[in-house]
């Protein structure tokens, strides 16, 4: 049975232009670029600071893991975080040595898995999109001068398009029509709504473009124009000013944020295109039944935790229990001449959790999103598949990020498993906290002494390291696995590195 969804649904959903809406995820990297180049530009981000056994700490490591993520006050000290950095790798090497079951978790191994695909896919995006633009200079000072117009707009949402198009055609037979369409929208409105729109705010692109492609005086009428989203706007300048600067650093920062922003546009517009070429002729077509019956079930349990239903891939355990008809055996829909039953879906959750574009007040709306949510992840997969025929998989730049967040994960698995261990045997006990404390920094700074032999250093890259103590949190957007580095790793409060051997440098 085909799916047929009620008002804002289709019957079968051809993914096509559709996807180049969410692209929000591809947008940070280039969005926190500053930050970035200020961490990268001036040493080379694969310089070692420290090796422990096979395991490397770069400087890029060391400042991501440190400003990218909040430490508490007392961890602050830059040798107490290279102590718990190197505290990390210590303890993940004990847990590969014990074999942890975790490397056997079929959810670990997903986790990681997506985090690297999702790494893949921005780097087929950098390919396919971003590298391929050229900026055109004169573009650049064009679009600098006019960057510095600000307009206040009264403007109007349409969001049917038959409405939009009644607008334009009467504009367009007679523009003296502007005056009454804006006092009727104002009308229906209740007051009439303004904005203040400067060329370097996170507008939609076709406002921007709509707005600062020519110098608009007041007065102008634009649009109706269509939105990345779907709708329609249509916007009056109601007054502008000029924004005048005057000192060259200034000018230097506008000019790079306006070339910046020009970049974006065109990589965005690329990436659509490939999106679409990507996706050309596919559609999905879903279950009726187990579409509706698996929405109900993933509403119901947010509304029983009164969380967001990303832990999909879990509650998907439960199937079975919901209905005879529908279990992880049933066709949930079909794609490209392939059919995705439940069970599919769920192991595809585990590498890619849904991310919902919009909140949602009831089950309709939540209906809607989910629709979506998997429709995203469908292009994912495809897109991955991209990824894997241009072997990003092996790209050495991507496998270490991924190794950080192993690392990372076989670190807290590992000090559970010590405490746990402590907690049966009697020697701490829940309720004493600093018992707990002291027990486990003590267990680590011999852990640290057993391993000095394995440590080596770069004392003198190490010393080049300033640290902002900003706390900071990069993350994207919108992308099934959204943080930047795993969290800092608060293990030890000690900033003693004694235990480091000063002869053990690295060459």
């Amino acid at each position: 049975m085909t799916l047929s969804f009620p008002d804002t649904f289709s019957k079968s959903f051809l993914i096509n232009l559709f996807f180049s809406l969410f692209v929000s995820f591809f947008t940070l990297p280039y969005g926190y670029s500053f930050s970035q180049s200020k961490i990268t530009d001036d040493r080379p981000s694969g310089k070692m600071i420290a090796r422990i056994g096979s395991k490397e700490i770069t400087v890029e490591n060391f400042l991501y893991r440190s400003e990218f993520t909040i430490r508490p006050a007392r961890f602050k000290d830059k040798n107490t975080t290279l102590n718990n950095l190197i505290s990390e790798k210590i303890l993940a090497i004990e847990a590969e040595q014990r074999k942890t079951d975790l490397l056997q978790n079929p959810l670990f191994l997903g986790n990681l898995k997506g985090i690297k695909e999702q790494l893949m896919r921005e780097k087929l995006y950098e390919l396919e999109a971003a590298d391929k633009v050229v900026l055109d200079s004169n573009e650049v000072f064009q679009k600098y001068k006019r960057s510095a117009r600000e307009y206040e707009v009264e403007f109007y949402v349409l969001g049917n398009d038959s409405v939009s198009f009644d607008i334009a055609e009467s504009l367009k037979k007679n523009a003296g029509s502007a005056d009454s369409i804006f006092k009727s929208l104002e009308k229906k409105v209740g007051k009439k709504p303004l904005k203040e729109v400067k060329y370097l705010d996170p507008d939609d692109e076709n406002i921007t473009e709509a707005l600062y492609s020519t110098s608009l005086d007041t007065g102008a009428v634009l649009g109706p124009i269509k939105l990345l989203n779907g709708d329609h706007i249509l916007m009056r300048v109601n007054n502008w000013k000029d924004e005048i600067l005057f000192s060259g650093e200034d000018q230097r920062t506008r000019w790079n944020k306006v070339a910046e922003k020009i970049h974006l546009a065109k990589s965005l517009k690329l990436w659509s295109e490939y999106l679409s070429e990507v996706m050309k002729g596919k559609r999905i077509d879903y279950n009726e039944e187990v579409f509706f019956k698996l929405a109900d079930h993933a509403y119901q349990y947010y509304l029983n935790k009164n969380t967001p239903p990303d832990s999909l891939e879990l509650i998907l355990n439960e199937i079975p229990k919901l209905d005879e008809a529908v279990n992880l055996k049933s066709n949930f829909f079909s794609i490209d001449g392939n059919t995705w039953t439940v069970e599919d879906f769920k192991e595809e959750l585990v590498s890619h959790p849904l991310v919902y574009r919009a909140h949602f007040s009831d089950q309709k709306s939540f209906n809607q999103q989910f629709f979506i949510a998997i429709s995203d992840m469908v292009r994912d997969h495809y897109l991955n598949k991209e990824a894997y025929q241009l072997s990003l998989d092996t790209l050495q730049d991507i496998n270490k990020t991924v190794s950080l967040w192993r690392d990372s994960y076989l670190a807290i698995d590992q000090q559970k498993v010590i405490l746990n261990s402590a907690l049966q045997k009697g020697i701490i006990h829940n309720e004493d906290n600093t018992g707990k404390l002291n027990y486990w920094e003590s267990y680590l700074i011999n852990l640290q002494k057993r391993y000095s032999d394995s440590i080596k250093m770069d004392y003198k890259e190490f010393d080049k390291i300033k640290l902002t103590n900003i706390d900071f949190i990069a993350y994207k957007p919108g992308a099934p696995f959204p943080s930047i580095v795993p969290g800092f790793p608060i293990l030890i409060s000690s900033d003693d590195l004694d235990y480091i051997k000063k002869k053990n440098k690295i060459n």
